[in-house]
């Protein structure tokens, strides 16, 4: 089986979460490469969407499946494989 890394973008995150607190949630799925939290240019606020990378990908569709609709504040998780793969980092 072949095995790389997935990249996924994650929407309905609580506004105060960090990319800390989101690498703690997708950690116990696996290993985690890469967080990041999108930030809006203007506020400087949190926009509820971040980006999480994991080593494999069958770990990464196991904390997708485990996570999906997951509520964490006010709004359910819809977590989605990026269309980019897990290869370009910005």
């Amino acid at each position: 089986m072949y095995i790389c890394a997935m990249r996924m973008t994650i929407s309905g995150l609580p506004r105060h979460y960090d990319k800390f607190d989101l690498q703690r949630l997708f950690n116990p799925f696996g290993w985690v490469d890469y967080t990041k939290i999108i930030i809006d240019p203007l506020s400087g606020l949190s926009r509820g969407k971040g980006i999480v990378e994991m080593k494999r990908d069958d770990q990464a569709k196991q904390a997708m499946a485990a996570l999906q609709g997951k509520v964490l504040g006010t709004n359910p998780l819809n977590i989605k494989e990026a269309k980019d793969g897990g290869h370009m980092r910005q």
